[in-house]
């Protein structure tokens, strides 16, 4: 049984996503409590939000004011039945997930929902309420996500695999999406663009134009997530181009939907996406709107290309305003108000600068009758809530009439955020382009698309003879099962393929390797950055550790059981945790030049303790015969 369900300022429901468990549950307790449960679930299969909203009104305001009133608020409950509920917040947008899964899985799924929702949305949900497609393509990403998290151990990780290939492939990929970029500045009209091609869920290639910010790590495994979910609905679409639902497996099998109206496809008959993303600007948010179409290449193969809109900068000033006043809102329900209500306000006052200065920089097509005239009440209201506070500075009366206008103010700043960062109108004039730059990169790797595919199924395996050079610098690892290396800098993952499909007794199995995984991250959360430990098959060994540029080890100047407390779960998609590892362990040394890795290795049961460090470390000094990066010698303890 799981759900998640979002729910807004006004406690009313904005997302849900169960499955028919779910249902059955909450009618049982419904009865329970005396309460009506006819109807509860519609003729259609969808849930009645009513009455889930009656349900669960008592321990989401008991939340809300555990958070506001004590800042304490929960994290996770338990119930005697096993059931695990867990909270995230977003702006106040509160975030439950409940199910009987492991309470750190249940977490990670709700924080990369959050995620999902702040490159879909940005910081204003609500728009759920009304925008049907966007609504039904955050359920299929968290579908497509749950599906490979449980089946590929790149995503397992959070990491990026490199698909090995050639240099005169690479050579091609990278002169075809230069190309592609070129014609997007020229056909497009958009000077700033990316262009990355996907095979499976694996990273090939990616070129950016001069003027493009660059993508982070947490950008690509987005667009990978995004990719997937498109070549499923590509495999699966009818001949006549209706839609037929979700085509991913899905990790719920009913969509309990606000929105009760008739959902177009989300892919067209060619097998293409567009849609409007925010990807990451900084470290912590996804706030930089893009123009995104998707289109499969061949069978596995995806193109991606992505084209920044004129109203980043704009993007990022709003962002900043939906937190400032999100804090305002807070401390007004606290024991706090005059300090909190002070500096929210000041706050909202450097924000609103950056919105002011982006708005000059728009000019002709950027802007509309509309925007302007939003922008000009929105100029109005500033004035009146600069008014009022004044007044509050002067006489030091209630600030409530300043809250008020906050509130006032954040209807309008919706409007404009709707209006440009998150409008999707201009998506269909560029579709016919995108198609024509599609077709060229696909006349350009026309002789390569099928070993593209085959490869992506197997990089490289231990057994490999596929590549002489991998299976003989493998040979000097005598009982080495597997291993994954990652390089936490920029989330790349090297490691064996495995096939699981075909297990034999003694081999190493999946739940072997996800548990070795879960396992590790236990330890990491309580500050052990090297642990051994074997079962009756094998020995398994995790390590972390930090190195300078020039690859000496570095040790951590702050006791990292101490760091770990604060920090949020390993990974990367909702928040870079290694990043934050590293700038919280190493507070006075420049963190661009601290360099982050994990290693895991398995071997088999027979290997000691001594050959199994000692192959540690000599895996980790000369991975980069296999992965192409440079060397880094390990300091395991």
């Amino acid at each position: 049984m799981r759900c998640i369900l979002v729910f807004d300022h006004l406690n009313d429901v904005i997302f849900s996503k169960c499955d028919r468990e779910f249902v059955s549950h909450i009618r049982k307790l419904g009865s329970f409590q005396g309460m009506d449960t006819n109807g509860i679930q519609g003729e259609d299969g969808n849930m009645d939000l009513n009455f889930v909203i009656q349900l669960f009104s008592p321990i989401v305001t008991s939340q809300r004011i555990m958070s506001s009133q004590f800042g304490n608020s929960y994290t996770s409950i338990q119930c005697q039945d096993g059931l695990n509920v867990v909270f995230d917040e977003y702006l106040g947008y509160l975030f439950v997930h409940l199910g009987f899964s492991e309470i750190n899985w249940l977490k990670r799924v709700l924080a990369v929902c959050v995620s999902i929702m702040q490159h879909l949305c940005g910081p204003d949900l609500s728009v759920l309420k009304t925008d049907l497609p966007r609504y039904t393509l955050i359920g299929r990403l968290l579908d497509t996500w749950t599906g490979l998290a449980g089946d590929d151990q790149g995503f397992l990780l959070e990491a990026i695999e490199q698909l090995t290939v050639n240099s005169e492939l690479n050579m091609v990929a990278i002169k075809a999406l230069r190309e592609a970029t070129d014609k997007m500045k020229s056909m497009l009209d958009r000077p700033k663009s990316h262009a990355v091609i996907f095979v499976e869920n694996k990273f090939l290639s990616l070129y950016s134009s001069k003027s493009a910010r660059d993508l982070s790590a947490k950008d690509l495994l987005f667009l990978s997530v995004m990719s997937v979910w498109c070549q499923k609905e590509t495999s699966s679409l009818p001949k006549n181009n209706e839609q037929t639902g979700s085509t991913c497996s899905s990790f719920y099998s009913t969509d309990a939907s606000p929105v009760r109206t008739k959902n177009g496809p989300l892919v067209d008959g060619s097998g293409s996406a567009s849609n409007l993303v925010l990807l990451s600007a900084d470290d912590s948010s996804a706030n930089c709107p893009y123009i995104i179409h998707i289109s499969a290449l061949s069978d596995g193969v995806t193109l991606v290309l992505l084209c920044q809109t004129p109203y980043d900068a704009l993007s990022i000033g709003l962002n900043c305003t939906f937190d400032a006043l999100h804090r305002i809102n807070l401390v007004s329900m606290s024991n706090t108000e005059t300090d909190g209500v002070k500096r929210g306000v000041e706050i909202l006052e450097s924000a609103v600068k950056k919105v002011y200065e982006a708005m000059k920089k728009l000019k002709g097509p950027d802007t509309s009758p509309t925007i302007d005239a939003t922008w000009k009440l929105l100029q109005s209201k500033w004035e009146i809530l600069k008014k009022h506070w004044a007044e509050y500075k002067k006489n030091g009366n209630s600030s409530t009439s300043v809250v008020s206008c906050c509130q006032n103010l954040s209807t309008t700043f919706r409007e404009l955020l709707r209006l440009t960062v998150l409008n999707k109108s201009p998506i269909a004039g560029e579709q016919v382009g995108a198609h024509i730059i599609r077709q060229m990169v696909s006349n350009s790797l026309a002789h390569f698309k099928s070993f593209l595919h085959a490869k992506a199924q197997r990089n490289f395996t231990l057994g490999s003879r596929e590549f002489l050079d991998i299976n003989k610098y493998l040979e000097g690892f005598p009982g080495l099962v597997h291993f994954i290396y990652v390089d936490r800098v920029n989330h790349r993952i090297t490691a064996p393929s495995c096939d699981f499909s075909t297990e034999k007794p003694g081999s190493l199995t999946k739940e072997q390797v996800w548990s070795m995984v879960e396992l590790s991250r236990n330890h990491l959360q309580e500050g052990h950055l090297a642990i051994m430990w074997r079962d009756s098959s094998f020995s398994y060994a995790y390590y972390l550790w930090f190195e300078d540029m020039s690859g000496s080890p570095l040790q951590p100047k702050i006791s990292v059981q101490l760091v770990v407390k604060i920090l949020p779960l390993p990974g990367v998609i909702s928040s870079d945790f290694y990043q934050r590892l590293v700038k919280t362990c190493f507070p006075k040394m420049d963190h661009s030049k601290i360099r982050c890795f994990e290693l895991y290795c398995i071997h088999s049961g027979g290997a000691t303790s001594s050959s199994v460090l000692e192959q540690s470390h000599r895996l980790a000094s000369t991975i980069c015969e296999v992965s192409g990066m440079p060397s880094n010698p390990l300091d395991i303890l």
